[in-house]
């Protein structure tokens, strides 16, 4: 056997004795906020707190609704792709940020178009509900 291969044997060690150079801290006494806690989560606990029943569409995303959101991001997306696609068609592009900017404000209008014609249609269904039907 070589030596990289002989059993490991082992050695006697010696045990480590904690070092004290600095005098221990005197232990606090714990206050007992533990009851005042109790009667806190306790006061919350016997008062039901209702949601705010707020309508998905209703949600605003950087100050956008949702759907003015998602279609102006569809719009900046749209605007980098057709500038690729424009470079890749041989012609001289446009810059990209510009490309991306007028199409995202077109998405901006499109998605503010149609929040209007879904709110519009969840107000008359709200106030003719035999017709939603």
């Amino acid at each position: 056997m070589r030596e990289n291969q002989q059993p490991l044997t082992e050695e006697p060690i010696e045990p480590v004795q904690p070092v004290s150079e600095q005098p221990e801290a005197p232990v606090l006494p714990a206050e007992n906020d533990s009851d005042d806690l109790i009667q806190t989560a306790d006061d919350t606990a016997e008062e039901p707190v209702e949601e705010e029943d707020i309508d998905p569409a209703d949600v605003k995303i950087f100050g956008l609704r949702r759907v003015c959101f998602h279609a102006t991001a569809f719009g900046v997306a749209g605007g980098y792709i057709v500038t690729g696609l424009i470079g890749i068609a041989g012609f001289t592009a446009p810059n990209a940020n510009i490309c991306a900017i007028i199409c995202g404000a077109l998405g901006y209008f499109i998605g503010s178009r149609l929040y209007k014609k879904q709110k519009a249609a969840r107000d008359a269904a709200e106030h003719n509900p035999e017709s939603a039907e």
